[in-house]
């Protein structure tokens, strides 16, 4: 049974300090960081607009600077909210695969991936802002290492129950199945041409056929 434990609910500075206690409901919090992540994908960091996140929310702008000083302060916590709801353990929760054997969590979640999903929205965007930007590169950092520690935890796993073949590179698997969700996220969301997107079935195949190639050798 895969056992992962998913990274706190709070949502402050990536830098490690302290989050700054706020007030006002869970609720509120939660719509200005969803708004928050809508604006920064549609705009990017610079071009986002504290006032037009508070809109989103149905908010005034004091509700955002109540709860962080600034726009990269609100801007770094709404990337943590949307990654650790894009964790492994996050998605292995939210799919009801949990207690499957770690192989068909992978097989399962990988069946998604042609599927539309804010959190990579976001991810793809983040890439780009991370350039500029130190508190958002750190707190990209953060979440890729997270994110590959728990498939780390997926495929060591695997190999103690002799599902995978323990000859096989743990870090060279991790990589393979973070690049392919990114990769096919990014090609889909830009507007591959249909005839370039296989079917669900045929991704589907695809996938399981993968996952069968990594199991131990007979013999």
């Amino acid at each position: 049974m895969v056992q992962l434990v998913a990274v706190s609910g709070e949502y402050g500075s990536a830098s490690g300090e302290t989050p700054r206690r706020r007030s006002g409901t869970h609720e509120t919090t939660e719509r200005l960081l969803r708004a928050a992540a809508s604006e920064f994908v549609e705009h990017g960091f610079d071009a986002a607009r504290v006032s037009a996140i508070a809109r989103r929310a149905g908010l005034t702008s004091g509700a955002v600077y109540a709860r962080w000083p600034n726009k990269s302060d609100v801007m770094v916590a709404a990337l943590e909210y949307i990654f650790q709801q894009s964790l492994l353990a996050s998605r292995i929760k939210k799919s009801g695969v949990d207690g499957m054997k770690p192989p068909d969590v992978i097989e399962t979640l990988g069946a998604n991936l042609l599927e539309p999903d804010e959190s990579r929205d976001v991810l793809v965007q983040v890439f780009g802002s991370a350039r500029n930007n130190e508190k958002i590169k750190e707190c990209l950092l953060t979440y890729l290492n997270q994110d590959a520690q728990q498939i780390t935890e997926v495929v060591e796993e695997s190999k103690q129950a002799g599902l995978v073949d323990p000859e096989l590179s743990t870090a060279a698997m991790s990589l393979m199945c973070r690049a392919t969700a990114l990769g096919a996220h990014l090609l889909v969301s830009a507007g591959l041409d249909d005839r370039y997107v296989p079917t669900q079935d045929e991704w589907n195949r695809l996938i399981s056929t993968l996952i069968g190639a990594t199991a131990p050798r007979s013999g």
